[in-house]
């Protein structure tokens, strides 16, 4: 079905030269044939025209993409590299491109530090492969990868840098879909003013990214927290949180609704219940993580943090297990402001356990479900994606080097066999759709 006229002229109105998209053909046809070429495709599409690279760097082109069922789901991994070998036809295109980061990358380092990639499975194409780092850097260790949908943008932030172990301000942005065609490239963004590390990282709003809580080179557990404008390219301090939070979690979350109540002789009113609004309006959650002197006994409960009033909010009884970090064992979704989060446990559930908290000024809400993980062991690494809560299974051993991926909906489900190459447990991981 062809796109309507109103729909074209708003995903044209962004960019500039949008006319003439394919000769002799309107632009609401042209824009029709153009959403459907596959994402791998896009990067020599941008160098065709003007037009053609103002239109494919436009946010509103993956959304018109999203619309007709033509966007591909990209799951980014940070993750340890394995040792070369030959891989299967699945991964044979990455062979080269890694071939050529392994010789960007041999540079002096500590003694048996492990390397990391930036690793991209395409959900909708079942496909593998691994991103060329920019010549003379790697990849810090333990960084946090943040995906920022609205401007297309994968960013690295922090960890440790490879050679000294020490932690880093570092941010790196891969342009997914840039202006200029400046698709799939590697810049330098602005530094973090803290350098840390295991800290708490979420994408809230479309142009701000939110860091809170680690450690730093002492192995102090930090109180600090800062904001990232995207757009802006620059760091700005928010007010430090109650609790110093080392290997902490962040997600973003969406506040309870303000119903509101219309009088018939002035202005309407506003009560409040135990529902959500659809809205803009998101928070930043810090959750669980440990002090300085309690290093490995995880909090149960966790900070809030609100852009409307600048202030952070205690919430209880966000994570029930002491003993287990939170990192690699939730998964979070948010549609509209609903605020959902599963917590992965290794240990044997009778029933799904299902209970619901709100912080200290009852704006914020959370719905929580413990979820039984398929096996038990810590070669498991669960996450979100897409709004669907999966867990990642790593080889069985080093010479099989296959893993799964599975998902969960009523029941855990096989999704996806992971080659050789890429089944080592990731550090931290982010969705975007293409």
């Amino acid at each position: 079905m062809a796109m309507p006229k109103k729909r074209a002229a708003e995903v044209t109105k962004s960019s500039h030269k949008c006319h003439g998209l394919i000769p002799g053909l309107p632009s609401e046809l042209a824009i029709e044939c153009l959403v459907r070429v596959p994402h791998q495709f896009q990067s020599d599409m941008q160098s065709v025209s003007r037009s053609w690279r103002s239109l494919l760097s436009d946010s509103s082109f993956t959304n018109e993409r999203r619309r007709c069922g033509k966007a591909e789901l990209l799951l980014c991994l940070v993750q340890p590299l394995t040792p070369p070998k030959p891989a299967s036809k699945a991964v044979e295109e990455t062979l080269e491109e890694e071939e050529r980061e392994s010789q960007q990358q041999q540079q002096p380092c500590v003694s048996g530090t492990p390397r990391f990639g930036l690793s991209v499975y395409n959900a909708t194409m079942s496909t593998w492969n691994r991103v060329a780092f920019p010549d003379r850097h790697q990849i810090p260790l333990f960084c946090e990868c943040v995906a920022v949908q609205s401007s297309g943008k994968i960013l690295l932030i922090g960890g440790w840098d490879p050679e000294t172990l020490q932690p880093v301000r570092d941010v790196y942005v891969l342009e997914l879909a840039g202006e200029g065609g400046s698709g799939r490239r590697w810049r330098k963004g602005a530094s973090m003013n803290e350098a840390r590390s295991f800290f708490a990282c979420a994408s809230v709003g479309s142009t701000k990214v939110f860091v809170a809580g680690g450690h730093d080179d002492q192995k102090n557990a930090l109180r600090s927290a800062e904001v990232y404008d995207v757009e802006r390219d620059e760091w700005s301090y928010l007010p430090p949180m109650t609790e110093g939070r080392d290997e902490c979690q962040g997600l973003s979350m969406g506040p309870k609704i303000a119903h509101l109540r219309f009088d018939m002789d002035g202005p309407f009113s506003a009560q409040q219940f135990d529902s959500y609004t659809v809205g803009t309006e998101l928070g930043f959650c810090v959750l669980s993580g440990y002090g300085t002197e309690s290093q490995g006994r995880f909090r149960s409960d966790g900070e809030v943090y609100d852009p409307a009033t600048n202030t952070w909010s205690r919430i209880e009884n966000v994570w029930p297990y002491v003993d287990t970090s939170p990192r690699g064992r939730i998964a979070g979704d948010v549609r509209g402001s609903s605020s959902k989060l599963w917590c992965f446990t290794d240990s044997e559930l009778e029933s799904k356990r299902q209970w619901e908290t709100e912080d200290e000024s009852r704006k914020w809400k959370l719905d929580l479900e413990s979820v039984q993980l398929p096996v038990i062991g810590s070669s498991v690494y669960g996450g979100s994606y897409g709004g669907e809560a999966v867990v990642m299974i790593g080889g069985r051993s080093e010479s099989e080097g296959r893993g799964v991926m599975m998902k969960m909906s009523e029941r855990w489900s096989r999704l996806q066999e992971i080659p050789y190459g890429f089944s080592t447990l990731p550090f931290s991981l982010a969705s975007i759709y293409v």
